[in-house]
């Protein structure tokens, strides 16, 4: 779906006609769920927390510039939200490195997009890692991702390649 469409139904939401947000749903889903995934490594908390962004957007669309990405707005959403949770989970406990690595490594998909994600997340750092996710995934540009990571835009195109370089030579060895 193009932003354009997208910028339609995110015009409707504001009107409170509703009968778009499925479509809007459905194009953005993806990204935005393997956003919080990145951060939380965790499915089950990252449905949870992708329901309570498509929540906070519907409650702060008025907020929406047209001048934005619908993506890369809603990506900022669900980045802020798996953060917040991600920190406040941090403070409540701390969980041992290994731990997370075999609660991830559990989890079943025959997914071949939740298998690429797992991929880019043994393989890269937090900010390599958001930003092939958010390019691969989330089809958006590097300007966009710029905006979102706050992040100069050579530095994002430059990190991307270094990332994708190092993803090859790791699949080439194999």
């Amino acid at each position: 779906m193009t932003n354009k469409e997208l910028f339609k139904i995110i015009k409707a939401l504001k009107n409170n006609e509703l009968e778009g947000f499925d479509q809007l749903y459905y194009a953005t889903k993806e990204i935005v769920y393997y956003t919080i995934l990145a951060i939380m490594k965790d499915p089950s908390l990252s449905e949870d927390i992708m329901q309570d962004t498509y929540l906070t957007m519907l409650e702060k669309i008025h907020s929406f510039k047209h001048n934005t990405s619908v993506k890369s707005w809603l990506t900022t959403i669900a980045r802020n939200k798996a953060l917040n949770a991600y920190n406040r989970r941090k403070k409540e406990f701390h969980v041992d490195v290994t731990e997370q690595d075999n609660l991830f490594g559990s989890v079943e998909s025959s997914s071949e997009k939740e298998l690429l994600v797992r991929e880019i997340l043994n393989q890269l750092n937090e900010t390599e890692r958001d930003i092939v996710v958010y390019k691969i995934l989330g089809d958006l540009t590097f300007k966009e991702i710029s905006k979102i990571l706050d992040m100069p835009q050579g530095t994002v195109s430059w990190k991307y390649q270094d990332a994708i370089k190092r993803l090859r030579k790791t699949n080439e060895s194999r």
